[in-house]
């Protein structure tokens, strides 16, 4: 018979478990009374659903329990694993179906095991009001041109903004009157999503001028987050607009949706008023979000996987030609064979010899990792204004799939310092003389938002951190008045999204790291407009192609129940 200690104990030995995911099982387990093997299994499965939780899947497969507590197995002497039949999937299903804190989704138990996957209950509910609601959205009957639910998906270039402004323009014109909202998951991306609508509604006004006059209303028209949008309380916790105090909007447009991820979407189905319509827009092959899901890339997938002539496989536009890279042949042939999954390929196009807007450089350490950098460094020291500063801060960015070590984020950004500190420019001072800054969280008070870029400069003794604003004007801001903030000459991948720079440098790390994968490569290269350079030897390049970070997800088999039901 297991001891809640002796269960505890058992779990120091799975790898990489946070203090929260024993907490969870520990407590779990002794809520169930659970003894003997039934608790070691309830124990080590629920410790592993809440690290995949935090790994962004949704949930577990039964299989991957299964693989990852073998990997302990064999490497652990610890006595309560010993003979236990791990490795059978059916082990696993008995115990866990035994338990009074596992049901099948028809009740509320903290747990729900839906054929092969294990879920929290939250995130088993979440999925299936997600694919009943989608569902239900699909049955709508089209309005000018627009479905009740719809995604445009496409890379870098491809025409998505020009696609959102034109669906615009013909909605307003032939349904007048219908309210429309403008959404992102980020400040900054909601502010670049104003900026390239605005700039693309003013390009359909002049090509217009000789037929039917824009809605001059449009072109006024501003994006918000997803979290203003629902009117978020920080107090509480919780979204005001809600089922029963549902958005006023007839149509809600969310950018950049491969970001969103499962709570967040459901929150926003939940308060859309009835009627009301859906479109999701983004690059379904980019990184997922940050939290728990990729809501984007399921659908996208069950879309495909449905094929042509069903609700779902309609409802997606497919953009695949990317107009902004056919100047750069060898960014585009990077970015298919990296989303091809082809390492030869991907390092045949880094070493392509005629291609010069891509390159691979062999890792280094020291002032030799800079030497990629340098020449945009020199050009953002030699800024003689903020303004200046700003563009030459714009034209690269220097990206880490990390933020610790020597090749993270943090190692980086102390080798520029160090390096500025030895040619002259001082940095002790935590608001040193152009320092670049990231915001990484809403205020907005200040109208600054997470992902924002400021750049710090002294005047006349006088310290401010200037941000460029949708408008293109340049606005000072005491750094006191900002909120939270980190040095910006390195940022990691995940915070580039919806970002785009001429020329762009990643580092990857020597040695193998979780993070690094085909998705996250694919986001990093098509942050350039010009140029990129991958720093890292063939194996870094190798090992992240080769791993994608496809998550466990309920969604897809949720979906296909509720289409099966209607």
């Amino acid at each position: 018979m297991s001891t809640i200690a002796e269960v505890a104990g058992l779990l120091q030995a799975l790898p990489e478990l946070h203090p929260v995911d024993v907490q969870l099982a520990t407590t779990l387990v002794r809520r169930g009374e659970e003894q003997g093997e039934c608790g070691i299994a309830l124990a080590m499965a629920v410790a592993l659903c809440s690290r995949a939780l935090r790994d962004g899947h949704s949930g577990i497969t039964l299989h991957e329990i299964a693989v990852q507590s073998v990997a302990v197995q064999r490497e652990s002497l610890h006595e309560l694993l010993r003979d236990l039949p791990l490795h059978d999937a059916s082990w696993w299903t008995m115990h866990l179906a035994a338990s009074a804190l596992v049901g099948d989704g028809g009740s509320m138990t903290p747990l729900v095991l839906h054929g092969e996957m294990l879920q929290l209950h939250r995130y088993f509910a979440a999925e299936s009001r997600i694919a009943w609601r989608i569902t239900a959205l699909m049955a709508l009957p089209m309005a000018a041109g627009v479905r009740g639910f719809s995604i445009v998906t496409g890379g870098p270039g491809t025409g998505k903004t020009t696609r959102v402004a034109k669906t615009l323009v013909d909605l307003v014109q032939t349904v007048p009157g219908m309210r429309i909202a403008l959404a992102a998951p980020t400040g900054k991306a909601a502010a670049r999503l104003t900026e390239s609508i605005r700039a693309r509604l003013t390009s359909l006004r002049d090509e217009r001028a000789d037929a039917r006059p824009l809605d001059s209303g449009l072109l006024d028209i501003e994006a918000r987050t997803l979290h203003r949008l629902l009117k978020y309380s920080v107090g509480t916790d919780r979204f005001r607009a809600c089922a029963e105090q549902p958005l006023e909007h007839d149509l809600v447009i969310v950018d950049e949706a491969s970001m969103v991820d499962v709570l967040l979407l459901d929150a926003l189905l939940k308060a859309l008023k009835p009627g009301a319509r859906l479109m999701l827009v983004g690059d379904h092959n980019q990184l997922s979000s940050v939290d728990a899901g990729d809501v984007l890339g399921v659908l996208c997938r069950a879309a495909r996987e449905d094929g042509a002539g069903t609700p779902l496989h309609d409802s997606v536009t497919w953009l695949t030609h990317s107009w902004r890279h056919d100047a750069q042949p060898g960014i585009k042939a990077l970015a298919f064979a990296i989303l091809s999954g082809e390492p030869v390929a991907t390092l045949a196009s880094l070493a392509d010899a005629t291609t010069p807007d891509v390159r691979i450089v062999s890792s280094a350490v020291g002032d030799a990792l800079l030497a990629p950098i340098l020449p945009h460094l020199k050009r953002c020291l030699a800024a003689t204004s903020a303004e200046a500063l700003l563009d030459a801060l714009d034209a690269f960015r220097l990206l880490s799939p990390e933020r610790e070590g020597r090749s993270g984020v943090r190692g980086l950004n102390r080798l520029v310092e160090r390096w500025m500190a030895r040619h002259g420019r001082p940095v002790q001072d935590a608001w040193y003389h152009g320092r670049p800054v990231l915001v990484t969280a809403n205020d907005y008070a200040t109208r600054v938002f997470n992902g924002d870029i400021g750049v710090t400069w002294r005047t006349d003794g006088r310290t401010a951190v200037h941000f460029r604003g949708v408008d293109g004007c340049v606005r000072a801001i005491a750094p006191g008045r900002l909120p939270m903030v980190e040095t910006a000459w390195a940022m990691t991948v995940h915070k580039s999204q919806g970002s785009e720079f001429d020329d762009v440098v990643v580092v990857l790390p020597d040695t193998e790291s979780r993070v690094s994968s085909r998705e996250l490569l694919y986001t990093a290269v098509t942050r350039a407009r010009r140029n990129v350079t991958v720093v890292g030897n063939e194996h870094s390049v190798y090992d992240a192609v080769l791993r994608s970070t496809a998550r466990m997800s309920g969604l897809q088999v949720r979906m296909a129940e509720a289409r099966a039901a209607v």
